[in-house]
């Protein structure tokens, strides 16, 4: 099961979880249990200059990248200045709020995949006294080097190195690189969020994982096969792949195509990926057919 969709920012609206408790503040749901997902929520989430989301927690694990514009966010007591390549993983349990310095935008990565509206409740809104004091309007840009206990790194297209200068290439891939922005390794337990960027003539051939991904592109365009069916996706275009899904992509352009990719649940510790061509080669053997 796959699905293919374009982002359109006519359809940022209010979450219902968020009405009165939240000023200016739009999403859309990319990918949830309406596409056919299990274990994804995927959104694209805005702030309007000086919109406000009251401090909150969920009963699931939050991931985002600011694609655009500044906020303050506020996770448990510590608050940070954000910007554009600026990500961060927000532990179950764990209360955040966001204030715009100017209109903000972020791609947002649930997971477990929040309830649908009329479910049991997961997410919570704790009494707070001040909302100034509790999402302040003023912070320091994130530093790397204090990060107050939080989970919060940067990462933006300047920093990929060219390729002749990567390390740890995987052979046959040498046109591909990938950032692990959020994984076990940074500390989350339930998602991971990578940047991809695959040069032209690039491409990773069939194969299926035990674990959904979503991706959504960021510049240029990818031929993307997905359960047998070919589409050409482009900046602003998301696609999601279920448990079992077939899948490949092919950069048949003339320029980088750029995404960012989520999973989850986060994969096993062995066969990752099942690739199709190196079953085939070792059936094949196995079965004495040349």
């Amino acid at each position: 099961m796959h699905y293919y969709g374009r982002f359109d920012d006519s359809a940022l609206v209010t979450p219902a979880v968020f009405n009165g408790h939240s000023q200016g503040y739009g999403a859309v749901s990319l990918i949830d249990n309406g596409t056919g997902s299990v274990h994804t929520g995927l959104s694209v989430n805005e702030l309007a200059a000086g919109g406000l989301i009251h401090p909150h927690v969920h009963s699931f694990e939050e991931g985002f990248y600011v694609l655009s514009g500044e906020a303050i966010v506020t996770i448990a007591s510590a608050s940070y200045r954000l910007g554009p390549g600026d990500y961060a993983a927000v532990k179950v349990g764990t209360p955040h709020g966001w204030r715009a310095v100017q209109p903000v935008r972020w791609l947002q990565m649930a997971a477990p995949q929040p309830k649908p509206v009329g479910a049991e409740r997961d997410t919570f809104f704790p009494r707070v006294s001040d909302l100034d004091e509790a999402v302040p309007s003023e912070a320091a840009a994130l530093d790397l080097g204090d990060l107050k206990g939080n989970l919060l790194g940067h990462f933006d297209a300047t920093q990929i190195p060219p390729p002749g200068e990567r390390k740890n290439v995987v052979a046959g891939l040498e046109g591909v690189f990938l950032k692990w922005m959020i994984d076990e390794d940074f500390g989350a337990r339930h998602h991971r969020m990578l940047f991809i960027e695959y040069q032209p003539g690039v491409g990773i051939g069939l194969h299926d994982h035990t674990f959904e991904e979503a991706y959504f592109i960021l510049s240029g365009e990818v031929e993307a096969t997905l359960d047998g069916k070919t589409y050409t996706v482009k900046a602003g275009d998301f696609v999601w792949t279920g448990v079992g899904c077939v899948h490949a992509f092919r950069n048949a352009s003339s320029a980088p195509v750029r995404w960012l990719e989520t999973f989850s649940p986060q994969p096993p510790r062995e066969d990752v990926f099942r690739f199709m061509a190196a079953w085939d080669a070792r059936a094949r053997d196995l079965e004495g057919q040349g």
